[in-house]
């Protein structure tokens, strides 16, 4: 088949422009003739379709990749065959490759790195979770998009850990440059291996640089295997470095066991005591309609190792939300009478409509699907919004003024599905003189929600907050 710009593949797909060329085929940016949208096409390459093993891996690829959906991994929408060629589509992503972003901006400062890395642990975990190792974790593979949002793709050579081999024995899969030692000497692959791949990948954005040089794969290999791992540079905080140390042990049991355990020690290497404000408690509905009294309950208990990876947003922050089923909670630094607020936003950033604010005297939006509980969350769907409905904000109001020096810690965190297959975003926050202040934003970007860590505030209180929004709301009664 020719593949050119403007040719159709599987009678629906049209390939407008080759974005770039791998091990087995070649990624297309591509149109969607039935559903008019943008989409990325992986064709097999030229010649592989006649090998059976290489075209059940490329089959194999398809399945492993449809069983996940994650917004961190780009999602895949079909497969075919067609004229001889195996083709794949998948969601397009507008960014670049971290192996861009490594050649242009590395060293990256420790914040931006471990964001960057906790969104491809998380869809490691996610990933692993279904029994897939991905085996090729590398920076070509990780595309960061104009928000900073990354996401893991290519599982070309992926495979289930269940599953019968489709190599032969001891024959060495993924890049020479971030492979495991295990994998190295052709021995199967782990979880923990893709956790060594990406530690090498940490490496490499935190000084520009791959820890290990060798003209050869083979070289590369046995560096892997052989040699130890250099340190770190001292512009490398110390907790960072063990970190990234640990990780990259020869031994796969010395290392960090899982990929939700690495983005969290990547975390914790990095904030301090910042991940943890002292005397944290839930904020409450204030002001409640006589009867309804507001009841604080009791801290959420910190996350299991069966749940996904804490992701912690620094402001202006932005990550991917893998379930619609939200609830948001935000505590401080102490009980005090609170407001919490919600609300749904339109085009220009501005309010629904009147009813659309949720707050003390207004529980439940006017379509009914956001909604302040008792126990003091703001709980919703964003599959249940309309169309009409582009992002809904988190935020608080503060009454009376005097207990503004007791709020300095705010931590909002975002809950996203259920049980242990949910994620938690945190959001740390800080107030000074605002007696009123947005926390977070989770809005709608093509088909997929994502959460936004905003933190602005206005000293003036509820009034000036809704003014933002554009709606006009008396203040709330003296308690």
């Amino acid at each position: 088949m020719e593949r050119t710009n403007g040719t159709q593949i599987g009678g629906r797909y049209l390939l407008d422009s080759r974005i770039a060329g791998g091990g087995m085929g070649e990624v297309w940016r591509g149109t969607d003739s039935v559903l008019e949208r943008p989409v990325a096409i992986k064709l097999l390459k030229t010649g592989l379709t006649d090998d059976p093993e290489f075209l059940a891996r490329f089959r194999t690829e398809a399945r492993n990749a449809a069983r996940l959906s994650h917004g961190n991994i780009a999602q895949v929408h079909d497969y075919g065959e067609d004229s001889g060629t195996a083709f794949l589509v998948m969601e397009l992503i507008e960014g670049e490759p971290l192996s861009q972003v490594i050649a242009q901006r590395a060293p990256l400062p420790e914040a931006d790195a471990v964001h960057l890395l906790v969104q491809a642990a998380n869809a490691l975990h996610a990933a692993h979770a279904k029994g897939i190792v991905h085996r090729d974790v590398k920076p070509a593979n990780i595309v960061v998009d104009d928000e900073s949002v990354a996401k893991l793709t290519d599982f070309g050579i992926a495979r289930a850990l269940d599953a019968s081999s489709m190599t032969r024995a001891g024959e060495v899969m993924g890049t020479p440059q971030y492979l495991a030692p295990e994998a190295a000497m052709g021995k199967e692959a782990t979880a923990e291996s893709d956790v060594y791949s990406l530690a090498v990948v940490a490496f490499q954005l935190l000084t520009g640089r791959l820890p290990f040089h060798a003209d050869t794969a083979i070289g590369f290999a046995l560096a892997h295997v052989q040699q130890p791992v250099p340190p770190l540079p001292d512009s490398v905080s110390a907790p960072l470095r063990a970190v990234i140390e640990s990780a990259m042990a020869k031994d796969p049991a010395a290392r960090p066991q899982g990929a939700t355990e690495f983005a969290r020690l990547l975390q914790a290497a990095i904030a301090g005591e910042r991940t943890s404000p002292r005397h944290l408690a839930p904020v409450r509905v204030a002001h409640l309609p006589e009867g309804q009294p507001a009841t604080p309950v009791a801290p959420t208990a910190v996350i299991g190792s069966a749940r996904q990876a804490v992701f912690t947003l620094s402001r202006g922050q932005n990550a991917p939300l893998s379930s619609t089923r939200l609830s948001v909670r935000v505590e401080a630094t102490s009980g005090a009478p609170v407001d919490l607020i919600a609300c749904e936003v339109g085009a220009g950033e501005h309010a629904i409509d009147d009813e659309s604010l949720v707050f003390f005297n207004n529980r439940t939006s006017a379509d009914g699907v956001v909604r302040l509980t008792d126990s003091g969350r703001v709980e919703f769907d964003a599959s249940a919004l309309g169309e009409q409905v582009r992002a809904v904000v988190v935020g608080v109001a503060v009454d009376p003024p005097a207990i503004l020096g007791e709020l300095a810690d705010l931590r909002t965190t975002v809950y996203a599905g259920n049980g242990d297959q949910g994620e938690e975003f945190r959001l740390p926050a800080q107030l000074t003189d605002e007696r009123a202040a947005v926390l977070a934003r989770i809005y709608r970007r093509g088909d997929t929600w994502k959460v936004r860590n905003v933190s602005a505030g206005w000293q003036s209180g509820l009034e000036a907050l809704v003014d933002s929004l554009g709606l006009a709301v008396a203040s709330p009664p003296s308690p």
